[in-house]
């Protein structure tokens, strides 16, 4: 005998397109049968049966892999439906109440199969199938969008050799630390706040975006990676393989290469009649890299005695100088990183001068 179906559980089922076609006389014969579940309750687990599909009344239902919920469906959608049009088919995925009251009308595949219309009814599944697979198409496309936008936005905060660390720490998990030997560079724009104050803040930027993209462009051209900007300063390094007897000697060149590229570059910019000028330190020595900062908040970069030292090459003026050559130029060279420069080189940067620095003692410069 065939129940009489309520008038809110008619309204659900012609909102879900279900009984699109379908007479109003010929509704009672899917039977539904109405089922109330409680937040978390599951409609069906992965691998049970697929037998019946369901109408949602009132509330919502997660579709979910594991812990991860896929979808949300909500009133007057339908779920379950893809898994009961082939034979012995299975659940694919967990159903879980989405509320703390939910109520759905189930119908039968039986119930589907006897029905004095089921081509349509078969029908409004498939279409009912189509309409989401053309929604997940959108989200996929828009999702897909959003991953190459936060993956720019990462690149444009994070170096490579970090992102590389970072993932192979896991997104979860903050990256963790290693003791390695690197090549530091810092940078400064020589007396850059007499600029500052004179021009507009519009002028300012652009010429700030400027001499950093001339830095920038020469490390990563010679495979160093930009650490951090600190005002109108940089810091830069590159991370030296234990394995390779060599990769010292070369990354040493690199460096010095993309220094003297950069100091170049920045002369070619003007304030005025004045040319900027770029003031470079580089050293060689261990460090310790990784994440570093509060839980909540931190960044990758490299912090040690060494990194300090570096630092005090660069801000090193000629008035600080001690013994040796009065005169510093713009790129200077600590003693362990001079050392491992060939031969033309260390003719070349020539000059050495001894500075007393804070913290760490006699520094030899060579420049």
């Amino acid at each position: 005998m065939k129940r009489p179906i309520k008038r809110e559980y008619i309204e659900a089922l012609v909102a879900s397109g279900l009984v699109d076609d379908i007479e109003a006389s010929d509704l009672a014969a899917l039977d539904p049968l109405p089922r109330r579940f409680s937040e978390a309750d599951y409609l069906c687990r992965v691998g049970d049966s697929a037998d019946h599909l369901w109408v949602i009344v009132s509330g919502s239902v997660a579709v979910k892999d594991a812990d991860r919920t896929l979808y949300v469906r909500q009133a007057n959608d339908i779920v379950g439906e893809q898994n009961i049009l082939s034979n012995e088919s299975f659940r694919s995925y967990d159903l879980v109440a989405h509320e703390s009251h939910i109520e759905t009308l189930v119908i039968l595949k039986e119930r589907i199969e006897k029905h004095p219309r089921a081509d349509i009814l078969w029908r409004n599944i498939g279409k009912t199938i189509s309409l989401k697979l053309k929604l997940a198409t959108i989200q996929t496309r828009e999702l897909l969008q959003k991953l190459r936008d936060d993956d720019h936005i990462l690149r444009a905060y994070t170096n490579e050799y970090a992102l590389s660390r970072r993932l192979r720490s896991g997104g979860k998990y903050i990256t963790d630390h290693q003791a390695e030997r690197a090549i530091i560079w810092f940078s400064d724009i020589v007396n850059f706040s007499q600029f500052v104050l004179t021009l507009t803040p519009v002028r300012t930027a652009d010429l700030v975006q400027r001499f950093f993209n001339s830095q920038g462009e020469a490390v990563q051209r010679h495979g160093g990676h930009i650490d951090k900007f600190v005002g109108d300063g940089m810091m830069a390094f590159w991370i030296l393989s234990p394995d390779q007897d060599d990769s010292c000697l070369a990354s040493c060149e690199h460096a010095l290469v993309a220094a003297e590229e950069a100091r170049r570059s920045v002369a070619n910019i003007f304030v005025g009649p004045r040319a900027l000028q770029l003031r470079i330190g580089l050293h060689l020595g261990r460090v310790l890299s990784g994440d570093f900062g509060s839980a909540k908040r931190h960044q990758f970069t490299l912090i040690g005695a060494e990194v300090n030292k570096a630092a005090r090459l660069e801000q090193v003026h000629e008035e600080n100088i001690i013994g040796g050559e009065v005169k510093l130029g713009p790129i200077r060279l600590s003693e362990e990183f001079h050392d491992e420069l060939p031969e033309k080189l260390k003719k070349k940067y020539k000059l050495m001068s001894v500075t007393k620095a804070k913290n760490i003692g006699d520094l030899r410069i060579y420049s």
